[in-house]
């Protein structure tokens, strides 16, 4: 993140938009208890800057997004995205690290992407899911990556177990139990293989940065 301490003339000058996801993401059955409201900011290169409190020194010009206001969020980096899996992660109480993951089996981060299945965005939803999370625009990578959260956290509490999670991530969860496990198709086994290789190299990866340097 790109260091704030600018001149003051300068902070009064830049525009902090904040965008709410809100009650209007919710259905009765998966109520999401708090509204997450995020701060940004996009400086003059077009890069976007993230943060959870409004920063010191700005001025900020709040409005709630239109799920359909997508236009804003095209040019998110990989590491905005993974910012995004932070806040949700930890909204929903599931590892970031394994958000991560799923996200890069899933899209490799491309938020316009759309499967011959017809799964969309970020974390790759079904139509049929879609409805069922209250995801109004699967290309938006908040809307997205907040209703894949919610969903991959409904899939660990139903399975109990990371593994069965993921299979029915990718394969439906009545698919799953009615095979008493991971299914017996290439595909899913495939893919929760890929995941949670990718899971480990990610939290490999959080340890070594929480480690105390020598």
């Amino acid at each position: 993140m790109q260091s704030r301490n600018h001149g003051r003339s300068s902070l009064a000058r830049k525009t902090l938009a904040v965008f709410v996801v809100s009650a209007a993401l919710q259905v009765a059955a998966f109520t999401v208890s708090k509204a997450e409201t995020i701060y940004y900011w996009k400086d003059p290169s077009g890069i976007y800057h993230f943060y959870k409190s409004p920063p010191k020194g700005f001025v900020p010009r709040v409005k709630k997004e239109s799920a359909r206001r997508q236009s804003s969020y095209k040019s998110l980096s990989k590491r905005q995205i993974d910012r995004l899996a932070d806040l949700f992660g930890k909204r929903h109480k599931v590892d970031a690290s394994l958000v991560k993951a799923v996200i890069e089996v899933e899209s490799d981060y491309n938020p316009k992407v759309v499967s011959s299945a017809g799964a969309q965005g970020l974390m790759q939803i079904m139509p049929e899911t879609q409805k069922d999370l209250g995801l109004d625009n699967p290309f938006d990578p908040v809307e997205n990556v907040e209703a894949g959260v919610r969903y991959l956290r409904m899939m660990l509490d139903r399975f109990k177990d990371v593994r069965l999670a993921l299979a029915a991530y990718n394969a439906g969860p009545l698919t799953v139990e009615k095979y008493g496990g991971i299914p017996p198709f290439a595909e899913t086994r495939k893919y929760v293989t890929k995941v949670l290789k990718r899971y480990r190299y990610n939290r490999s990866k959080v340890r070594q940065n929480v480690q105390p340097s020598k």
